[in-house]
């Protein structure tokens, strides 16, 4: 039996996995490329439902096709499910009638298959421990629960997103005792912020975590967007949003742009293919770095302000803040950074590097704990009793991979080792990609 973490996304959904052959967290990965980030998209054909990147990949020739094709192929198109869940919603794709609940069904069946294509059809199974915004109804995460049982999960957990994300973080980097870390997790749909701190080798958040499930990377895609819908109705009396629907093929180059900005670029331009009156326009988008982020600071400080709450209560019971790790592809965009280092200038920003998949390794962090609770360690005597809260066992340690010293003892009733020379706490796991 193997455990499955799944980090379920208004965007990109990742997975990640226990391999039984050697109990190591792994990303899963899709598409035969060896991509981490399956698209959380769905596009409903005349045959049934198709997903992920070949659901996306329509959306790439849309903007050739004439205007009643296009909108054929946007009208059956369900771009971030996560985001708009309800019970009582239904959706008309390509003629047949849908609920929530059925889409998302699917959706996990597609992706299981996937799964065992990547893990193996030998390998079984039964557990899932999958995470969610803290803005997030209860009504939804029923619905993520009975569709996870209706593809043969037996034991379904779950735990908020930015707690994950600090979790699948420790497993790759070291978090001394007693370190303060705010989770800044900005994700498509919404900006969730925790702040955690460890004590005694396990890692706590210190206050209810905030969020704001009105406030996400797909509302900065959207403010981009009506920027270049604005500027393509004055120069070409023509709307791309014909009949109001959005042309969601335009609002991936819109969310390409976000990423471009992301780093150092201060300039960007792009080319826009329209269809206008029979004929191919080509439109040429245009963006400074001072007019992207005047178009989405409102946005960007409305996410910077959960950060502000949650700081508040933190430093009212006295805690400090060491680290700001940022979770989630907008949380990288620089005004992000520059906004955060006013508010907590002393604070060091880190991040999960490119892969960023630390919330989906997250789900699965305290599985590897208790897969590791049985493993041995090389023995060892020491009669000197320890100035340390935790108890201590003297028959297990290890050298200590901070200072070296022999003195880094298994803690008891608790998963990892504290070394009494420099307060070290480790874990000792190996995360493969």
């Amino acid at each position: 039996m193997a455990v499955l973490g799944i980090d379920f996304g208004s965007s990109f959904t990742t997975v990640s996995w226990v391999n039984p052959r050697n109990g190591s967290p792994e990303a899963v990965k899709f598409n035969g490329d060896g991509s981490v980030k399956f698209p959380s998209v769905i596009l409903g054909v005349e045959y049934g439902l198709i997903f992920g990147y070949t659901a996306a990949s329509y959306l790439d020739e849309t903007n050739k096709l004439p205007i009643k094709d296009k909108i054929e192929i946007l009208s059956n198109f369900v771009p971030s499910l996560k985001r708009v869940l309800n019970a009582n919603a239904v959706e008309f794709l390509a003629g047949k009638k849908y609920s929530h609940a059925q889409l998302l069904s699917a959706f996990f069946k597609q992706l299981l298959s996937l799964i065992r294509e990547h893990c193996g059809n030998d390998v079984t199974f039964d557990e899932v421990v999958f995470s969610h915004p803290v803005e997030f109804e209860q009504a939804k995460v029923h619905i993520i629960e009975q569709a996870l049982k209706d593809n043969g999960f037996r034991a379904i957990n779950k735990q908020y997103e930015p707690v994950a994300a600090i979790k699948g973080y420790a497993l790759e980097h070291l978090i001394s005792d007693n370190q303060g870390i705010l989770v800044f997790d900005f994700g498509g749909g919404t900006i969730d912020v925790a702040f955690v701190q460890k004590k005694y080798g396990e890692l706590k958040p210190v206050c209810e975590p905030k969020g704001n499930s009105l406030c996400g990377g797909q509302d900065i895609d959207n403010l981009i967007y009506a920027d270049l819908r604005n500027k393509i109705l004055s120069k070409h009396n023509f709307d791309i949003s014909k009949d109001g629907i959005i042309d969601f093929g335009i609002l991936n180059s819109c969310r390409r742009l976000k990423e471009y900005f992301s780093g150092q670029n201060d300039t960007y331009d792009t080319n826009i293919v329209l269809f206008i009156n029979g004929s191919i326009v080509t439109y040429k988008y245009s963006l400074s770095r001072e007019q992207f982020s005047n178009i989405i600071y409102k946005k960007v400080d409305e996410a910077v302000n959960v950060a502000r709450i949650v700081l508040s209560e933190t430093k009212q019971k006295g805690y400090s803040v060491n680290k700001i790790l940022l979770i989630g592809g907008s949380s990288k965009l620089t005004l992000i950074q520059e906004l955060l280092s006013e508010v907590e200038p002393n604070a060091e920003i880190i991040t999960c590097g490119e892969k960023d998949i630390a919330v989906a390794l997250g789900n699965i962090a305290d599985n590897i704990a208790t897969i590791a609770k049985s493993d041995t360690s090389s023995e060892s005597e020491d009669d000197e009793q320890p100035q340390f809260d935790e108890e201590l066992n003297f028959n297990k340690s290890i050298i200590c991979k901070h200072c070296n010293s022999n003195r880094c003892y298994k803690l008891i009733n608790r998963f990892g080792y504290h070394c009494l020379d420099c307060g070290w706490e480790g874990k000792n796991i190996t995360v493969k990609f």
